[in-house]
């Protein structure tokens, strides 16, 4: 049974400056523009390693010797628990299947790690390719990369839509299963869907800082930092959910006036309480209020709370969405206010209460 005061549902009508009313559903419009598709049913991805020579020239690369000796078929082997955190993020809607490509590729000493994507994607029939290379990458350089490649209708290869996963070889090192970490591909795979980064602050997505442990999108291996035995990233940003068609709107409730409203925690997303507050600001942007709580793959943090995203949609495509913190964590009897709403917490227990108040 959902518990909660459903205070307006749907279209708001904004008025401008001018006095002419508008019709503003950020929400309707992100999902209108987003490609759930890409993260229905199952997804199959071919994982291929890349042999990148000694005295390689492409500056991602670090300047030593060693190699991975892993092979495909080793990759997917120990990759198997990314599936289960899909199935567990997605409520069993998304499937994930890697499979092992049948050739390697490899490259010159002259040419860069877009070749090594380039090679695999041409050869590939999946749905994706994941590609890891056998060299590490340099300290000062990104872990990896990825994209959703090309709008496609119907079912369209990684060799046409250009979809893709590429990482380094520095987590694949350790002859020990046990202590590759997965972050940094479920990270990846996450662009695969079309999931943009989100950060703690508008300045840290300008300068691509991933410092937010709210968030598989940010700080992926934020609970490895806490706990250097776990291996998964966090949880997703609920509006990422939705934006994969995760969580159906009517798990949404959308609030323009002051009201109350339960809110239960994101990882449940089999459930029937609502998932996600949105509190529409303009035809392009809302403020997202979800609650995390301490369990499941966001365990490492020491107590339940409530978060307060802005979203702003300008571009209507995932990868440019641009998604921000801007509470800090809200426990109970905590308040924010900003963008002309406050957001006070009730009280937390198996969901959260909360007040909105709009027009603060």
């Amino acid at each position: 049974m959902k518990r909660l005061v459903v205070l307006l549902t749907g279209a708001i009508m904004v008025v401008g400056c001018g006095g002419s009313e508008s019709e503003a559903d950020p929400l309707g419009a992100l999902i209108d523009t987003s490609r759930p598709s890409l993260a229905a049913g199952e997804d199959v991805w071919d994982v291929t390693v890349c042999h990148v020579p000694i005295g390689v020239r492409d500056p991602l690369y670090a300047d030593i010797d060693a190699r991975m000796t892993r092979t495909a078929a080793d990759i997917v082997e120990v990759l198997a628990p990314v599936s289960d955190y899909f199935d567990r993020v997605s409520g069993g809607a998304y499937r994930l299947r890697l499979v092992p490509s049948a050739n390697d590729v490899s490259i010159s000493v002259d040419e860069t790690s877009q070749q090594c994507v380039d090679r695999a994607l041409a050869q590939s029939s999946a749905d994706g390719v994941i590609v890891v290379s056998d060299a590490q990458h340099d300290e000062s350089a990104d872990g990896g990369r990825g994209g959703p490649g090309a709008v496609c209708v119907g079912a369209c290869p990684a060799s046409e839509t250009g979809r893709y996963v590429y990482v380094g070889a520095a987590d694949f090192m350790s002859p020990d299963d046990s202590d590759v970490p997965f972050d940094l591909v479920e990270h990846e795979l996450g662009h695969g869907l079309d999931w943009p980064h989100s950060s703690r602050s508008r300045e840290g997505l300008d300068g691509v800082i991933y410092d937010s442990p709210y968030d598989l999108m940010s700080d992926s291996a934020a609970p490895r930092e806490f706990d250097a035995s776990l291996r998964h990233g966090p949880g997703v940003l609920a509006i990422n959910l939705v934006a994969s068609g995760w969580i159906e709107r009517d798990r949404i409730t959308e609030m323009a006036e002051s009201g109350v409203v339960m809110l239960g925690p994101r990882s449940e997303i089999d459930g029937s309480d609502p998932l996600l507050v949105v509190l529409p600001l303009d035809v392009d942007s809302m403020l997202t209020v979800e609650f995390v709580s301490a369990t499941g793959d966001d365990a490492f943090h020491h107590s339940d709370f409530v978060v307060v995203h802005r979203i702003d949609d300008i571009s209507r495509g995932g990868f440019l969405r641009r998604q921000f913190l801007v509470s800090p964590e809200l426990r109970a009897g905590d308040s924010w206010t900003g963008d002309g709403y406050s957001v006070t917490v009730v009280s937390i227990a198996e969901v959260a209460r909360l007040e909105i108040n709009a027009g603060a």
